[in-house]
């Protein structure tokens, strides 16, 4: 009998600790155990964790690895949410619990942390490609943020992120509270700015029928708001009805309807409320309550590593697809974007020999490529330094924080300055990250060189690449002075990285 390939998942998040142990060739859980902690309390109202929940959460992560040992499980993954690292001392606890427990914990981006809920929802979904053809709003609830991203006609259209968590919420008006008689209309008041804020970036042609409504923190929620229903999906008129019902009955009675703590209502009010704002500005039909979560998402990428399974969407397009819109929004010149990226990936295919990166790389570098002359829209003199600065500000759900940056620092690096030791920009990087970003830098930069003009005159390009010598044929419909001066520039940086520098051989016009 073949032994079961067992695999473990744990998420440390802002209310609870989750344990689920994966038969991975079967698809089967055998364990799900969840613990409370109050993490979240108190990095909302101190900016630290406190001893006593270190102690608390270590404890429990502790019966985790012991049930682990039980089932002989080697390999797992241990994540904590983006709003746990926000603690002054989260280094501090993530060492103690390793010393505690031996879990190596790895932090993620609120990006990573949101592809990961995503990739969950969309494989615990039935007929999520349907839904997301309709206009759906994927709601992904934590207690100190929520995400917002937008499908319409199958693609992807927009993602934001607000710190507007129920829990976070809660805290930073809790003072307040005890100083209004009419709290509600306080909340209502805070929440409304906030989604006011976001509707002014949101699309504007988009006809919503759905929410698909997710959150690690926020199971009670999904309980209350279940209503009985088999299929997880109520309607605008239930929603409404519920709502009325929890403005005019007392928390304490609300706790005792649902059988829920008197901790979890309180969090329930800003969530409904949240709710109904994303209802009033979106006119959506009905709420999709999924059962998806965090671990989920561990568990469905380990599975796709593992082969067991395959993503029914591929969230690698919504990355690229936001990224365009990025770029659109800051006006770059889109016929110039698409040249150099359709450059820059035909450069990384016939040069892997060279340069011995994996498909993740090209991804990055087809990102950079997208979004190398944001910058231009605030300053076109110096537009690769604000191309790097806007990349790190913007959320790229799926990116890890080092991709990131590379990402970033490609597009810095594509134009006049160039990655060296001594910029201190370029020293932050470890060696090994200098290294990509040197690698694809140098071919962006060959890449943009073949249409430094922006006028699209080299419509094919080949490569050939032999022993010592690396031919770029280029056919062109007009003079290409400039690009060959530019080129021959670039071509320097490339000789360095690569050992080889690139000749550009001429081939005349297409028509």
């Amino acid at each position: 009998m073949v032994k079961p390939r067992l695999f473990a998942a744990v998420t440390i998040g802002s209310q609870s600790v989750t344990l689920k142990i994966m038969d991975i060739s079967r698809q089967e859980i055998l364990e799900t155990l969840r613990s409370d902690v109050s993490i979240g309390t108190d990095i909302y109202n101190h900016k630290t964790i406190a001893a006593s929940t270190m102690h608390e959460t270590s404890t429990a992560l502790a019966g985790f690895v012991q049930l682990m040992r039980d089932y002989d499980v080697t390999e797992y993954r241990v994540v904590a949410t983006s709003s746990v690292r926000e603690a002054l001392n989260a280094e501090y606890v993530k060492e103690q619990i390793r010393l505690q427990t031996g879990l190596e914990i790895a932090w993620v981006s609120n990006a990573q942390e949101r592809f990961l809920h995503s990739q969950a929802a969309a494989q615990k979904t039935p007929d999520f490609s349907q839904l997301i053809s309709e206009g759906t709003m994927l709601i992904d609830i934590g207690s100190g943020s929520i995400q917002l991203t937008v499908y319409d006609e199958g693609e992807f259209m927009f993602s934001r992120n607000i710190k507007l968590g129920p829990l976070r919420v809660r805290e930073l008006l809790a003072k307040l509270k005890v100083q209004t008689s009419n709290f509600a209309d306080l909340l209502e008041d805070f929440i409304f700015s906030k989604i006011r804020d976001y509707a002014q970036f949101a699309p504007k042609d988009v006809a919503y029928k759905h929410f698909i409504l997710i959150g690690t923190d926020l199971l009670f929620f999904k309980q209350a708001f279940m209503g009985g229903s088999d299929d997880h999906q109520i309607t605008r008129d239930y929603f409404d009805q519920l709502y009325g019902h929890m403005l005019e009955i007392p928390e304490q009675v609300l706790a005792k309807r649902y059988q829920l703590s008197y901790d979890a209502i309180s969090q329930l009010l800003p969530s409904a409320m949240l709710l109904k704002e994303l209802l009033k500005v979106t006119k959506a039909e009905s709420i999709l309550l999924s059962d998806a979560e965090l671990i989920d998402g561990i568990l469905v990428e380990a599975s796709v590593q593992h082969k067991k399974i395959k993503l029914n969407h591929d969230f690698n397009e919504d990355l690229l697809a936001s990224a365009e819109h990025i770029s659109r929004r800051y006006m770059t010149d889109q016929k110039h974007s698409e040249l150099v990226r359709k450059f820059a990936l035909h450069l990384f295919n016939q040069l892997k020999p060279l340069h011995g990166l994996k498909k993740r790389e090209r991804l990055l570098l087809e990102l950079a490529a997208i979004l190398q002359d944001i910058g231009s829209f605030i300053d076109m003199n110096n537009h690769y330094i604000h191309s790097d600065y806007l990349i790190e500000a913007t959320e790229l759900i799926g990116l890890s924080e080092e991709e990131q940056k590379i990402v970033a620092a490609v597009a810095r690096y594509h134009s006049t300055e160039t990655p060296s030791s001594g910029d201190e920009n370029f020293d932050r990087y470890d060696t090994a990250t200098q290294l990509t970003i040197a690698k694809l830098t140098a071919i962006l930069r060959i890449a943009d060189a073949l249409d430094d003009s922006h006028q699209q005159k080299v419509e094919r390009i080949a490569v050939s690449l032999k022993k010592e010598q690396l031919q770029i044929s280029v056919w062109a419909n007009d003079d290409l002075m400039l690009e060959k001066w530019t080129f021959n520039e670039k071509a320097e940086f490339f000789a360095e990285v690569y050992g080889l520098k690139p000749q550009i051989i001429e081939k005349g016009g297409l028509s």
